[in-house]
């Protein structure tokens, strides 16, 4: 669409030979202000769309206006060095060119004159090229330049309205360099969040690593001081308890001749000399477990313990067996020796009352829980022992003491213990743990 002249907009027409040429050259200032108005509505209007396309708006607007072959838009090497397009030019034909070496010398050399100058003023070179500075805040960031037609001398009108063109690309460039410099910024923001949540879920292993640290050294502690009150009882039980045993048996074994007239008499210390035996032989056995327990490889676990049950406490005439089934679990300290306690009272009680000739430990590790049996083939029946153990938890003369041990061992870890007949033909002792109550 042609833009009106100055005459359709305002309506006058004049004739006098006086002043007409006057008339018509301003006229044609006129007419020539309004066509670059009409540029200027055109570049602004490209303005939402980018730098880009702002800038070609710019670099063909200021061809058009001051009708030179040549227009060039170009950043110096420092300035804004985010924003994009570098450099932007049209040539004759209108395509556009966007390296400097693409130009021809008669256009680069103005254009590399322009980018290294300080003005911050349009102004035309002895050549005619017209260049107008893209100023941001006082500082030349680089240059529009217009070239390669004949010389005409640019009016005050015309580098006014380049000067409003190029202020409105070198915004736009300025606000293409700041979007770059913020979306360059967000980018390393999220990096560095993401370093920072990597190295807060590396702190927290740490952490957690540390904390499992000081727990196994707290259990080292507290085994450690388990096993020197653990030694501390194994020395009194050896120094005073058993020699105060042996003594009272050595005693009896020195009166049953002066009684052997008295033959109730007789059989009693008899019989009192046969339990100081069985009480010295069950104190060694305590004695040895309190001297062993916490030595050799603590990686060896519960297995271990119960493969030393006959070395603790060996029963002439009794065949031990142990047998382990499934994948063996640390078990703590505490909840190992009670079982291991557990089994060596059992086999106590089958060597000493079942009057059996083998016997089958049996540690089982089942998904949901852990067994402990003791079988044997001895003359021992379940309901006998289910009625000891309801009557040891109603008297205190220390009778069936062992059987009340065992339950209150289960108790304290959450365990079962159960009194079935075994396949071999004796007794079977079985305790039930689930694993809930080691974890927890």
């Amino acid at each position: 669409m042609r833009a009106p002249d100055i005459s359709e907009l305002t309506g006058l027409r004049s004739s006098k030979p006086s002043w007409y040429a006057e008339y018509r050259q301003t006229a044609e200032n006129l007419d020539r202000a309004l066509g670059s108005l009409e540029h200027i509505a055109g570049v602004l209007s490209a303005t939402g769309q980018g730098a880009h396309a702002l800038c070609r708006a710019v670099v063909d607007a200021t061809a058009e206006h001051l009708g030179e072959p040549w227009a060039v838009l170009a950043l110096s090497g420092t300035a804004l060095p985010l924003a994009r397009p570098r450099m932007l030019g049209r040539g004759p034909s209108g395509v556009g060119v966007g390296h400097t070496a693409l130009l021809p010398e008669v256009v680069r050399r103005p254009v590399t004159q322009a980018l290294t100058a300080d003005a911050v003023e349009p102004w035309q070179t002895a050549d005619g090229a017209v260049v107008v500075p893209l100023v941001v805040d006082g500082e030349p960031m680089g240059a529009l330049v217009a070239c390669g037609g004949p010389r005409r001398t640019a009016t005050a009108a015309d580098l006014a309205i380049l000067r409003i063109v190029a202020n409105q690309s070198a915004v736009a460039l300025l606000s293409d360099h700041l979007l770059a410099r913020s979306e360059g910024l967000r980018r390393q923001t999220e990096e560095l969040y993401a370093q920072a949540q990597e190295r807060a879920r590396d702190l927290a292993e740490r952490h957690e690593q540390l904390a499992e640290a000081e727990r196994r050294l707290d259990v080292a502690a507290q085994r450690e001081a388990v096993d020197a009150e653990r030694h501390r009882i194994a020395r009194e039980l050896h120094d005073s308890v058993a020699q105060h045993v042996l003594s009272a048996g050595m005693t009896i074994e020195w009166c049953r001749p002066e009684v052997a007239h008295h033959g109730e008499v007789y059989e009693r210390l008899g019989h009192a000399k046969a339990l100081t035996r069985e009480a010295v032989e069950r104190l060694r056995g305590a004695i040895h477990a309190l001297s062993s327990d916490g030595h050799g490889d603590d990686d060896d676990g519960l297995p271990a313990l119960l493969g030393r049950l006959s070395d603790v406490a060996p029963v002439p005439g009794l065949a031990v067996a142990v047998r382990v089934e499934g994948r063996p679990r640390k078990l703590p300290a505490e909840v190992e020796h009670a079982l291991f306690r557990i089994a060596s009272e059992c086999l106590f009680n089958t060597a000493r009352h079942a009057q059996a000739t083998r016997s089958t430990v049996r540690l089982a590790y089942r998904p949901d829980q852990l067994r402990l049996s003791v079988a044997d083939d001895g003359c021992g029946d379940p309901d006998v022992l289910r009625r000891a153990l309801r009557a040891s938890g109603q008297r205190d003369d220390g009778y069936h003491r062992g059987l009340g041990n065992i339950a209150s061992r289960c108790a304290e870890m959450g365990a079962t213990v159960r009194f079935t007949r075994a396949r071999m033909g004796g007794v079977r002792v079985e305790v039930r743990m689930p694993w809930d109550a080691v974890d927890g």
